[in-house]
């Protein structure tokens, strides 16, 4: 009897490693290309995190955006430079130190949400990013950039 609900017992606890491991499995996230419609909104949300209107962009800063979905938060990512018309003094100057970078995250069937990240974060900084996003984009361990 006791061999037998030890036997029970292992196959129960077996079963239980294996329904845990399915349920863990996460699909990987992917990059993406940036269209004209993406960029526009991202300069979009970036000129409201500056409080500048988005005429005064001229969009996205070459070699410095990066686009990916992550399909365990079911949501998109985005990091990019904003480029200042070379006119606007103001978007200039709303484009240095901590607007200098800029994370962005939209929900599925959502509006882009902006955050300030300056050089890659400050000390103590939360990324918003989830982890799934900053490996596929390989940015510096503890960094919230990409390290330029």
């Amino acid at each position: 009897m006791k061999i037998t609900m030890i036997a029970a017992a292992s196959t129960v606890a077996a079963a239980a490693a294996i329904c845990l491991a399915a349920t863990a499995h996460a699909d990987p996230a992917v990059n993406l290309p940036v269209n004209d419609t993406v960029r526009a909104e991202l300069v979009t949300a970036g000129a409201v995190l500056t409080g500048v209107p988005a005429s005064e962009f001229t969009g996205l800063r070459p070699g410095k955006t990066y686009y990916a979905y992550d399909p365990n938060t079911r949501t998109y990512w985005a990091a990019a430079a904003l480029q200042a018309s070379p006119t606007s003094f103001r978007a200039g100057v709303n484009l240095q130190d901590q607007n200098s970078y800029m994370i962005f995250k939209e929900p599925l069937a959502g509006t882009w949400i902006p955050y300030a990240d300056g050089y890659g974060g400050a000390p103590g900084q939360v990324c918003p990013l989830p982890p799934a996003i900053l490996d596929l984009w390989q940015w510096p361990p503890g960094a919230c950039g990409p390290g330029f």
